[in-house]
């Protein structure tokens, strides 16, 4: 069986660029993103991240890897 390992922050991105391009769509704009818009979804997407990693984290086990 072969298992594909997804990053969770790379999951976040893809699903904030599908929301991008849905919303684009919805407004009857051509689907475009500037690397600006991307750069921003990026940032986004790394905070959603790491604040859901302080809220996952069970009190004590920060840093164990």
């Amino acid at each position: 069986m072969d298992e594909r390992l997804v990053s969770k922050i790379d999951s976040i991105i893809i699903d904030m660029i599908l929301e991008h391009y849905n919303i684009k769509y919805m407004q009857g704009r051509a689907p475009t993103m500037t690397d600006k818009e991307f750069d921003k979804i990026v940032e986004d997407a790394k905070e959603i991240y790491f604040k859901n990693i302080m809220v996952d984290t069970p009190k004590g086990t920060e840093g164990s890897a």
